[in-house]
């Protein structure tokens, strides 16, 4: 029993994967650059490592966290001076053909350090002692991904703070001292943080019209796209905003609306099951747990994962200003598919344990 890999997590994987590559394959003549042929070797490999890492314990986990950790971190130094800019972010190592990003990396490797923190930990409450050193754990790699800058992936590390906040029981005035410094922090990023462009952005979510050529032209043909799928679809690589190119990004962070404009209803309901059976395993198996660290990291990761998906579907419906949020396993991207088949490997692995005798 203690080789057993949960079915079901598998099962929304392979969904999720396998519609990922149907989309990709038809979108492939559209925009080139053999698209499901590496989506297909990143998916194998992704598996393969998902396999490899559930094979550790949690015991080995916790140990191997450290080393994992600050070499994280020595990987964002590192793309800081020799990394490659793209779209204006310096985030990237390119290695010939292969290119990969070292803050999803990152992001894995702080939720496994939080999650080792906190199991070593003898309070049950948080102090303001333990928040602080909460907050210099994540706050550490979020400022060097705000260095880059990107700041879409720096907002997929603030549902592993909250989550770590709340499963440490932090008390409601602290709560609402959050909040507030929030608001604050926010208003002052308003002011003195945000370029126009980003601005631009957020005002068009709140106003659709105001910008349809411009800032809000991605959502804009994004909402169309969703809406010509209709019940069942227009067919893969025959929806015009895909195959005419209106759809920007359409294969990374749009990826969704070229999924429901080729599907339909019918298609988006079957992936957002996937997603819906994959987080609910990830709880399944954070509330199973045997142990501090597996119920910890379990539930960091499914805070992200779950955060990763709204934001990325509010985004390609309006809700949301477009953050270049991607959606896991679902978008294009070699180091982001890897990197989440490896978190899912760590669930996986806290799975497994509780088969073991302790």
């Amino acid at each position: 029993m203690e080789n057993r890999i949960d079915p079901w997590l598998l099962l929304a994987v392979f969904v999720i994967l396998a519609s990922s590559a149907t989309m990709l394959a038809s979108l492939n003549h559209v925009i080139g650059g053999h698209l499901f042929a590496r989506q297909v070797l990143w998916a194998v490999l992704g598996m393969f490592v998902l396999w490899l890492v559930s094979r550790f314990s949690s015991v080995a986990l916790v140990r191997l966290t450290p080393a994992f950790y600050g070499g994280a971190l020595a990987l964002l130094v590192a793309v800081l001076v020799i990394g490659q800019v793209r779209s204006g972010t310096r985030g990237w190592f390119v290695i010939g053909p292969v290119s990969f990003q070292p803050s999803e990396i990152a992001r894995l490797a702080t939720a496994m350090m939080v999650a080792a923190w906190y199991a070593g930990r003898k309070e049950t409450r948080f102090t303001a002692g333990s928040i602080l050193v909460l907050m210099v754990l994540i706050g550490l790699p979020v400022a060097l991904i705000l260095v880059q800058p990107d700041l879409g992936v720096a907002l997929t590390y603030l549902p592993i703070a909250v989550a770590a906040l709340w499963i440490g029981g932090l008390p409601a005035r602290a709560w609402i001292a959050i909040g507030v410094v929030g608001i604050l922090l926010a208003g002052a990023a308003w002011t003195w943080g945000l370029k126009p462009y980003q601005k631009d952005r957020i005002l068009t979510v709140l106003e659709p019209a105001r910008d349809p050529f411009g800032a809000g032209y991605q959502v804009r043909q994004s909402k169309i796209a969703i809406g010509s799928g209709m019940v069942v679809g227009q067919g893969l690589g025959r929806g015009s905003q895909s195959v005419l190119r209106f759809l920007p990004a359409q294969h990374t962070d749009f990826i969704f609306a070229a999924w429901a404009e080729a599907t339909g209803f019918a298609g988006s309901t079957v992936l957002l099951a996937a997603y819906a059976l994959l987080l609910w395993r990830i709880l399944r198996t954070a509330l199973a747990a045997k142990d501090r660290f597996g119920l910890t990291v379990s539930a960091l990761i499914g805070a992200w994962l779950a955060f990763q998906i709204l934001v990325n579907l509010s985004m390609v419906v309006g809700l949301l200003p477009t953050t270049g949020i991607t959606l896991p396993l679902f978008s294009y991207g070699g180091s982001s598919l890897v990197t989440t088949c490896a978190t899912l490997g760590v669930v996986s692995a806290v799975w497994r344990d509780r088969f073991v005798n302790a």
